[in-house]
């Protein structure tokens, strides 16, 4: 019977060495403790719109969108802010799924009624995950309407 040896030289260590540390297209490091997945390059957003009691479009004053456990704001919610042409205001996007758990989070929105001064605040539930494809929306409305 004849036995079978491999050994591996310097060529196979280097070429073992790049694969193991291969890096994103951004040149952060790969997450070696996360499943392969097949993912959709959609880039996905949760926001939504705020609406006076007639159902006019309106753009309101402190628009912000934090996670109520940790008071912090979401980067997507901070730097993203709605126009006159737009008043679509982000809540968070696939850029922040690294701060939401799979679960989901609760991300407390609140707004200011630019004429009335009146404050609106409402829950969303938003999850993601470091290694998750996207962010999803649990729960949330489309539409916020002041009274």
């Amino acid at each position: 019977m004849k036995q079978i040896s491999f050994r591996i030289g310097v060529p196979m260590v280097a070429v073992l060495t790049i694969l193991l540390s291969c890096t994103t297209k951004r040149g952060q490091q790969a997450a070696v403790d996360c499943p392969p997945k097949a993912c959709t390059m959609e880039f996905r957003t949760v926001g939504v719109v705020f609406t006076d009691s007639s159902g006019d479009t309106l753009q309101v004053k402190n628009f912000s969108a934090r996670l109520k456990s940790k008071g912090e704001k979401l980067p997507s919610a901070e730097s993203e802010s709605a126009t006159t042409l737009n008043q679509f205001y982000l809540v968070a996007t696939d850029g922040d799924k690294s701060v939401l758990s799979i679960q989901g989070d609760t991300v407390q929105v609140s707004a200011t009624h630019p004429a009335t001064g009146q404050t609106k605040t409402t829950d969303f539930v938003i999850s993601g995950g470091r290694c998750e494809c996207h962010i999803n929306k649990v729960s949330g409305p489309e539409k916020i309407t002041f009274e």
